[in-house]
C-alpha cells in the first residue's frame, strides 16, 4: 500500500511543517511559561505578509495552538489571523477543525467570550448563523460599556459571502431582524461608539445589496469616516477602532471615487491626529493593498492606480510611535507603485534600515526587520539593499539581545547558507528565551532539510535497495541525521500522512515520553547554501528591483499545486 505522504501537495507539506513547529514549541517550558513570548511569535508571523496559500498552511497549527492557549491576548492574535478567500479545497477541513476548536473553547471571561465570538464570525460567515449572532448582539447591550463596544464590534464585522443576496423563506426573518437591530443602533442619539459600530455593520450589508431601500454604501462610507474623525477614541477602545477599520471595504466601484476615499482617509494619518487613529488607518490601507484593491482600481477609466507610496515615505520621515510603525510596515507597495515613484521606494527602505539596527525600543526594531523582510520578498530591494539586508541579518542574529527581536529574526529565512555556527553559539546565551530562539532556528533548519522534494527521491532509492522497513516506516528523512531528531521526523511524517489523506493528524502519542527540555543534537549535519525557504519554486526571492516577477502576485509562490 502506497504511503499517502509521498503524494502530499506542497500545501500539505508546508502545513505539516508549521503544525510540527508549534507542537515542538509547546513541549518547551519556556514557551508555556511566557505569555508575551507566544504573543510576539504569533504577532510577528501575522505581520509577515503571506500569500493566500501560506496563510492557509497555518490553519492546522492555529487549531492546535488555540486548543492549548490560556491567555486572552494570545487568543486575540489568533482571532485576527487572515483567512484567504477562496480557500484551497484541501484546506477546507482545516478551517472546519479550527471552527470546531473555537466553538469548544472554554471561554471563562467576558473578554475571552468576545474573542471566541470574533473568531467565529470571521471564520464562518454563513447566513445560517445569523440567529446566533443576533442573540449575541442583543445580549451585548446588557454588558458594561467597554465590553459592550468590543462585543458589538466583533459582530459588526460580519458580512455576507460574495454572491449571498438577501435570504428568503425561513432565513429572511433573521436577516431582517439583523438589519433592524443595526438600524436602531445607528439612529440612537448620544451613543457615538455604538453608532459608529452600527455604521460599519450597515456598510457591509449595503455593499452586499441587503439594504435596497435604505442607506447607500456611498453615504454610509462617508458618514463612517466622518464619525471616525470626530470620535475622541480612548486607549481602551483602540481595539474597537482597529477591528472596524480592518473590516471596512474599499470603494472599488470607480477609480476616481476610490482616490477620493483614500485621500480623505490619509487626512487621519497626519502628525496632529491621535496615534490610535493613525494606527488603525494605516492598518486599513495596508489591508486594501494586500487585497489588490488599489491595483485593480487602475483598470478603470484612470490610467494609473492611486499611489500611496509617497504618502508612506513622507509619514515615515517623522512617525516614531511604537504602535503606528508596526501598522505601517505591513504596507508593501505593488510593482506599479515602485515603478511610478522609485525615489519614494528607496526612501521607505532607507527609513526601515536604521530602525532595524538602532531603534531604542525593541518593538520598533522587530517591526523594522519584518518590514525589510516583506520588502525583500516583494522584490522591492535593489542589489545593494539586499546586500545590506544580508549583512545586517548576520550581524543581528549574533548580537541582538532582545528576546522578541531575536524571535522575529528566527522567522526570517534569507537565501544563502544557514548560519549554523552563529545559532549554535547562541545556545550558550544566559537568557532562556534567547536560547529557545536559537534552538527553534536549528530545529527549523533540520526539519527543512528533511522535507521538500528530495524526500520522495531518497525513499525510492532506499526502497529499491531494500532498506525501507517491512512496515513501510519512513526512513529516508533520517539519513545522515543524528538519532536525537528521528522522533521529530517520524512525527512530521505522521502529520503529513494525515493531511495528505484529508484528515487532521492524531495527537502526538510520544510527546509525553520525551524529555523536557529536549536537548539539541550533539552532532549536526553541515549547512549548505540554499536559494530560498523549502518548497519555494522559481527565483522570486532573489530578484532585485526592476526585474519582472514570474507572476502577478508580488510575493514568491511558496506553495504550488501538483
Amino acid at each position: 500500500m502506497s504511503d499517502p505522504s509521498l503524494f502530499a501537495s506542497p500545501l500539505a507539506r508546508q502545513s505539516a511543517r508549521n503544525l510540527h513547529t508549534v507542537e515542538w514549541l509547546s513541549e518547551n517550558n519556556i514557551w508555556s511559561s511566557y505569555t508575551s513570548y507566544r504573543w510576539h511569535f504569533w504577532r510577528t508571523r501575522r505581520m509577515m505578509v503571506m500569500t493566500p496559500d501560506e496563510a492557509a498552511a497555518w490553519l492546522p497549527a492555529l487549531a492546535f495552538a488555540v486548543s492549548c492557549e490560556k491567555h486572552a491576548d494570545v487568543l486575540a492574535e489568533f482571532a485576527r489571523w487572515p483567512l484567504p478567500e477562496p480557500l484551497p479545497p484541501e484546506a477546507l477541513p482545516w478551517r472546519d477543525r479550527l471552527i470546531q476548536v473555537w466553538e469548544q473553547y472554554p471561554a471563562a471571561t467576558t473578554w475571552e467570550k468576545t474573542i471566541r465570538l470574533a473568531a467565529l464570525v470571521h471564520l464562518d460567515p454563513r447566513v445560517e448563523r445569523l440567529p446566533e449572532w443576533l442573540r449575541e448582539a442583543r445580549r451585548a447591550l446588557d454588558l458594561e460599556w467597554y465590553h459592550r463596544h468590543l462585543r458589538l464590534a466583533a459582530l459588526a464585522v460580519w458580512r455576507p459571502r460574495p454572491g449571498d443576496g438577501p435570504p428568503h423563506g425561513d432565513k429572511a426573518e433573521a436577516a431582517q431582524a439583523w438589519v433592524r437591530f443595526w438600524e436602531e443602533r445607528y439612529g440612537t442619539p448620544g451613543s457615538e461608539p455604538d453608532a459608529l459600530i452600527a455604521a460599519a455593520a450597515l456598510l457591509h450589508l449595503a455593499e452586499a445589496g441587503w439594504l435596497p431601500s435604505g442607506l447607500s454604501p456611498e453615504r454610509l462610507r462617508a458618514e463612517f469616516r466622518q464619525r471616525v474623525q470626530q470620535w475622541p477614541v480612548s486607549y481602551d477602545e483602540r481595539s474597537v477602532l482597529r477591528m472596524l477599520l480592518a473590516s471596512v471595504p474599499a470603494d472599488a466601484s470607480a477609480p476616481e471615487r476610490l482616490r477620493q476615499d483614500i485621500k480623505a482617509w490619509l487626512e487621519l494619518t497626519h502628525r496632529n491626529v491621535q496615534w490610535e487613529k493613525r494606527e488603525a488607518v494605516w492598518g486599513m490601507l495596508a489591508a486594501w493593498q494586500r487585497e489588490s484593491v488599489l491595483e485593480r482600481s487602475g483598470r478603470g477609466r484612470l490610467p494609473e492606480p492611486p499611489l500611496l507610496l509617497p504618502d508612506l515615505a513622507r509619514a515615515l520621515e517623522w512617525e516614531e510611535d511604537r504602535d503606528v510603525l508596526p501598522a505601517m510596515m505591513r504596507y508593501v507597495p505593488e510593482a506599479a507603485e515602485v515603478s511610478a515613484n522609485p525615489e519614494a521606494a528607496r526612501a521607505v527602505v532607507a527609513r526601515w534600515e536604521p530602525l532595524s539596527r538602532n531603534a531604542a525600543y525593541s518593538g520598533i526594531r522587530q517591526a523594522a526587520w519584518v518590514a525589510r523582510w516583506n520588502l525583500r520578498r516583494a522584490g522591492i530591494l535593489t542589489a545593494d539593499e539586499q546586500s545590506r539586508f544580508d549583512a545586517d541579518y548576520v550581524e543581528a542574529i549574533g548580537t541582538e539581545d532582545d528576546r522578541d527581536v531575536l524571535l522575529a529574526l528566527v522567522q526570517i529565512t534569507p537565501p544563502g547558507t544557514f548560519p549554523l555556527a552563529i545559532w549554535t553559539r547562541r545556545l550558550s546565551d544566559q537568557n532562556d528565551q534567547r536560547r529557545l530562539a536559537a534552538r527553534l532556528a536549528i530545529h527549523g533548519w533540520l526539519v527543512d532539510m528533511a522535507g521538500g522534494g528530495q524526500r520522495r527521491q531518497m525513499r525510492q532509492v532506499l526502497r529499491r535497495a531494500g532498506q525501507e522497513g517491512a512496515d513501510n516506516r519512513p526512513v529516508a528523512p533520517f539519513v545522515n541525521f543524528p538519532p536525537e531528531v528521528w522522533p521529530d521526523f517520524r512525527r512530521l511524517h505522521e502529520i503529513e500522512t494525515a493531511l495528505a489523506a484529508g484528515q487532521m493528524p492524531p495527537p502526538d502519542a510520544a510527546a509525553e515520553n520525551r524529555a523536557t527540555p529536549r536537548a539539541v543534537p550533539a552532532r549536526l549535519p553541515e549547512a549548505h547554501p540554499r536559494t530560498g525557504p523549502p518548497g519555494i519554486t522559481g527565483q522570486t526571492t532573489g530578484r532585485t528591483a526592476g526585474s519582472e516577477p514570474s507572476a502577478r502576485h508580488p510575493f514568491p509562490e511558496v506553495i504550488r499545486y501538483e
